[in-house]
This record gives structure tokens, C-alpha cells and sequence, in this order.
């Protein structure tokens, strides 16, 4: 974050995260302004110093990492697709991922329209509001036959350059 680096080592079990350690290191000089990585080097450090931190703590050397971004710089856009069949068809995991995706390039291509920018931006997370069975609202399309599927979803974009900054840094102290 803009005033503070946080990791945190956990486990999944089931639909659960158990946290087994965490470390918080404040940035010592103002490397990162809303949201945006200003001084890569910099922020690198704090997070390899986070690293050795919460290896310490669990034993283990830790190589992997996911990361959260937020900020001022986020973008968001609402967008619905929908997908018809021939006939009716039961629905896979496939067509979800398909139909998410088909929602999400909407978004991202709504979301350029509106900002007339030149600039690049990431999907860094899509939320789904709401999915339909053949116009009918349900929470789990999988499995179900159907004509035509559809989804609502929210999407949220990030510039390139923040992403890459992010991405960097994480790499420089030691991560993937």
C-alpha cells in the first residue's frame, strides 16, 4: 500500500483461509504515492525485508506471492454479455469462463470508449453481479440446461504501468 507493506502466510481449507503469520513494515520514504509506485527499488526492499520477516516467523523460504492493488488509479465498468444456443445446451465450466470473459473484453472495451486514453490497463479482478437462466436470475449456472446464459459483472483495470511497477518490485525482492 501507499504507507505500508502487509504480508500475510496462510493456508486454505475448504472455503476457508487460516493465517498463520503476518508482517507489517511501513515504507521508510514515500516510495509509493495513491497507489502508484513511485520509486520501485524502494518498495522492493520493504517487501524483501516483509519476506525474510514472515520467513522467520513459518520456517520456510517463501517464493511465491499474490498481490492486492488499490488506489486512485483504479477503474471500474459494468458490463452484461449473454450467449445463446442452438438448442438447449447444459451449461460447463467452460461456457462460465467463456461468458465471464465475453463480459469482461465488454467492459474493458466500454470502459476505453468512455476514458478516450491511449494508455493500456490490466483486468486486475471482475465481481459477478448476477447470472440468468433462459432471463431468469440464478447464483450458479453450471450444469443447468438452457437456451441462453448471461451474466452481470463488474470489472476493475489498472494501468500497465502500475501493474509492471508492482510486478517488479515483487520480482526484485525475490518473488514471483
Amino acid at each position: 500500500g501507499t504507507r505500508s507493506i502487509v504480508g500475510t502466510v496462510g493456508y486454505r481449507d475448504g472455503a476457508r483461509f487460516h493465517v498463520i503469520a503476518q508482517y507489517i513494515k511501513e515504507h521508510e520514504t514515500r516510495a509509493m504515492m495513491d497507489g502508484q509506485i513511485h520509486d520501485i527499488a524502494k518498495v522492493s526492499e520493504t517487501i524483501r525485508q516483509v519476506k525474510e520477516a514472515l520467513e522467520k516467523q513459518v520456517g520456510k523460504k517463501l517464493t511465491m506471492v499474490c498481490i492486492a492493488a488499490a488506489g486512485r488509479v483504479l477503474e471500474t465498468s459494468n458490463s452484461h454479455a449473454e450467449v445463446e444456443f442452438e438448442e438447449e445446451h447444459t451449461i460447463t465450466k467452460e461456457d462460465v469462463y467463456a461468458l465471464n470473459s465475453l463480459a469482461i473484453e465488454k467492459a474493458y472495451a466500454s470502459f476505453m470508449e468512455r476514458n478516450h486514453t491511449e494508455q493500456k490497463f490490466y483486468c486486475v479482478g471482475n465481481s459477478v453481479v448476477n447470472y440468468y437462466l433462459n432471463d431468469f436470475q440464478i447464483s450458479n449456472l453450471e450444469n443447468h440446461k438452457a437456451r441462453k446464459i448471461a451474466v452481470e459483472l463488474i470489472a476493475t483495470f489498472l494501468p500497465d504501468e502500475v501493474v509492471d511497477g508492482l510486478n517488479k518490485a515483487v520480482e526484485l525482492a525475490g518473488l514471483q
